[in-house]
């Protein structure tokens, strides 16, 4: 079975992605962070969170509620 992550969150501040991976994680909800801040310009950088396809919607809700 493949699995299908969707790009829900990505900001050059990893600490806030971080923070919002972990208020996915306790709702239950499978994630997937990639973190870019060790490229040649880390200033720069993004870090990415993604979660499944099928719960993208709700990850969404949770996210919005926590802004």
């Amino acid at each position: 079975m493949e699995i299908n992550w969707k790009l829900i969150l990505s900001d050059s501040d990893s600490h806030h992605v971080r923070l919002m991976q972990s208020v996915l994680e306790t709702e239950g909800l499978q994630t997937s962070m990639i973190d870019h801040s060790d490229s040649a310009f880390p200033s720069t950088a993004e870090s990415e969170l993604f979660v499944l396809e099928e719960e993208f919607e709700k990850a969404s809700d949770i996210l919005a509620a926590n802004q």
